[in-house]
C-alpha cells in the first residue's frame, strides 16, 4: 500500500515508468483525459519534479474509446509533416502529392473519399473558386459574423491573436491556449496573456495587461486611466528604491576612493615639503 501524491489515499499503486513515483488510477485518468481534452499528442508527467513524458501504452489503457480515438487522432496530426493534412469535415487524412506545373490555384483543390467535401489543401478551408485564399480568408464574413455572436454568455468562436484561427470553447475557463501555435489568450477580450512582475497579469483588475471585462467595462476612459495611475505609482515605487541604491553605492564608492587616495595624497605633499626645506639649508 503506497499514498497517492495528489489524493493522499493509501492504495495499491504501481510506480509511473517515468520517476516512479505512484499515482492513482482515479487521479492519473482525470489528468490524463484533460490533456487529451487539450489537444495535447504528448502528455507530459504529472510529478512537477519529472520532465519525462508518459508512454503511449500507459495513456491508451487510462482512456475511454472515445478519448483514445481523439489522443490517436492528435498524436497522429502532430507526426504529419505539410504534405499531408485532415479533412476539415470528417478528419480523414488526405496527403498531396507533387504539384504539376499548372500554376493555377486549382491544384489544391482536395474532395474528401470519404465525406466527398472539397476543400482548399492550401488553406485548410472549404473550396473558394475563382478566389485566391487571402481573398477567401479576408472575405470570409459568415465566419466572422457567426463568431462574434455572443449565445449562453459567450462567443460562438474567439480569433487566435498569432495565428488568426478561429476557436471555440466547449468548457473551461477563459484561459485558452492555440493548439496550432501554443499561443495563451483570453478567450473573453481576445488578447494575449501578458505578465510583468510587479504590475500584474491579464487576471488582474487593476494592471494594465488586465482584461477589459474584469474591470469597469462600460467605462472604459476611466478604467484607463485608473489602470495607468496605478502603472505611473508602481513605477515610482520601482524608480525609487533604485535610484537611492545607486546612491548609497555611488556614495560609498567615493568614501572608499578618499580613504584610498588622502594617505597618498598626504605622503606625497610632505615628502614634497622636506625636499623643498632640504633645497633652502643648502
Amino acid at each position: 500500500m503506497r499514498s497517492c501524491r495528489v489524493c493522499l489515499e493509501s492504495k495499491s499503486i504501481a510506480p509511473l515508468p517515468c520517476c516512479r513515483k505512484v499515482l492513482c488510477n482515479e487521479c492519473l485518468g482525470l489528468y490524463v483525459s484533460s490533456q487529451v481534452r487539450l489537444a495535447k499528442p504528448h502528455i507530459r508527467c504529472p510529478i512537477y519534479e519529472c520532465r519525462g513524458y508518459l508512454e503511449k501504452g500507459l495513456v491508451i489503457s487510462i482512456l475511454s474509446e472515445e478519448d483514445v480515438a481523439k489522443y490517436l487522432y492528435f498524436l497522429e496530426l502532430s507526426q504529419l509533416d505539410s504534405s499531408t493534412k485532415p479533412c476539415p469535415q470528417c478528419c480523414l487524412f488526405t496527403t498531396l502529392k507533387e504539384p504539376n506545373s499548372n500554376r493555377s490555384e486549382h491544384k489544391y483543390k482536395i474532395q474528401c473519399s470519404n465525406c466527398q467535401f472539397v476543400w482548399c489543401f492550401k488553406c485548410h478551408a472549404p473550396w473558394h473558386n475563382g478566389l485566391k485564399c487571402r481573398q477567401y480568408r479576408k472575405g470570409d464574413k459568415l465566419l466572422r459574423t457567426w463568431a462574434s455572436v455572443i449565445e449562453h454568455g459567450q462567443r460562438n468562436a474567439q480569433k487566435c491573436p498569432q495565428c488568426k484561427i478561429h476557436i471555440q470553447r466547449t468548457e473551461g475557463c477563459d484561459h485558452m491556449t492555440c493548439t496550432q501555435c501554443n499561443t495563451n489568450f483570453c478567450y473573453r477580450c481576445g488578447q494575449r496573456y501578458r505578465h510583468l512582475r510587479f504590475f500584474g497579469d491579464h487576471t488582474s483588475n487593476l494592471s494594465v495587461f488586465g482584461c477589459k471585462y474584469r474591470y469597469l467595462p462600460d467605462k472604459p476612459h476611466l478604467r484607463r486611466f485608473i489602470r495607468g495611475s496605478v502603472c505611473v505609482v508602481a513605477t515610482k515605487l520601482l524608480i525609487a528604491p533604485v535610484v537611492l541604491l545607486l546612491v548609497v553605492v555611488v556614495g560609498a564608492l567615493a568614501l572608499v576612493i578618499g580613504l584610498v587616495l588622502f594617505p597618498i595624497y598626504y605622503v606625497c605633499k610632505r615628502r614634497k615639503k622636506q625636499r623643498t626645506q632640504g633645497s633652502r639649508r643648502w
